[in-house]
């Protein structure tokens, strides 16, 4: 059977903010190009941005050659039982001079709190990459981080946590449950490249896809039915974390019981 709409696992935002924003500086003995911009919503419509700058001073006619790249981009979207979003950042500098300056930011961010109004069955897919080229001799002018972290703001239980930097790959998809209660979401990609005598590139990306489901659809397929019930009873018969429904790190008779009085209610 499936959750009805008065009965299903909801997700309720609380306060949150979403932007992207990007800044260049090309600069040396005769040109001085800046910009910068940025967008951003406290609201929780779905967010889709994008901003990416561009300098190069030899439009402006100057002996040297400096440019400068910044960008950032998202797409976001919070519904009842779904968060996902994607967001990416890069950076870029060139500086063929000592004394000049190309210097590229890029930015990406989400921040959320949210209210879950009962425990919910959930399935997160997550996805997060950094690259950097902007070193020389083993000296970097540039740097790149991507982090996102989901957790219960009681108990501190984190629902995934990602933070990489320069060079780095992180992946993952789970299954668990989430205990009715305040959650945050936070999640940002920066980028800087700082040439002053160079050329360097940095990149980095998140997506994160997080549904829920009702706490008794084990399998999470939409659908609470026996092969639910087969499946959570041979987990717990054998003392596999996955049936460990309270999240206190113990498979024992509190969580059969939680399980089999949600599998009863159906949702």
């Amino acid at each position: 059977m499936f959750a009805t709409s008065a009965e299903a696992q909801r997700i309720t935002p609380i306060e949150g903010s979403r932007s992207v924003s990007a800044s260049i500086s090309a600069v040396d003995a005769v040109t001085h190009v800046v910009d910068s911009d940025s967008r951003n919503t406290t609201a929780f419509a779905p967010f889709n941005e994008h901003i990416a700058l561009d300098a190069n001073t030899q439009y402006e006619g100057s002996p040297s050659r400096v440019d400068a790249k910044g960008s950032g981009t998202q797409s976001s979207r919070i519904t009842d039982r779904q968060i996902e979003a994607s967001v990416s950042a890069s950076a870029e500098g060139l500086s063929n001079d000592s004394s000049a300056r190309g210097q590229g930011t890029g930015n990406a961010d989400m921040y959320l709190t949210f209210e879950l109004n009962r425990r919910a069955r959930y399935v997160v897919t997550a996805r997060a990459t950094a690259t950097s080229t902007a070193s020389t001799s083993g000296q970097p002018f540039g740097g790149v981080s991507s982090l996102l972290y989901i957790a219960n703001m009681e108990s501190g239980t984190s629902v995934l946590s990602i933070d990489i930097s320069g060079g780095e790959t992180e992946s993952l998809s789970q299954t668990g449950w989430m205990p009715a209660g305040p959650y945050t979401f936070q999640g940002d990609v920066s980028a800087l490249v700082d040439a002053r005598q160079g050329h360097g590139t940095v990149s980095g990306s998140w997506a994160v896809n997080l549904r829920l489901f009702c706490a008794s659809d084990f399998n999470a397929n939409g659908v609470v039915d026996s092969t639910d019930r087969a499946a959570f009873l041979n987990a717990w018969n054998a003392g596999n974390a996955t049936a460990d429904i309270d999240g206190n790190g113990v498979v024992n008779r509190a969580d059969h019981d939680v399980f089999m009085l949600a599998h009863g209610r159906g949702c």
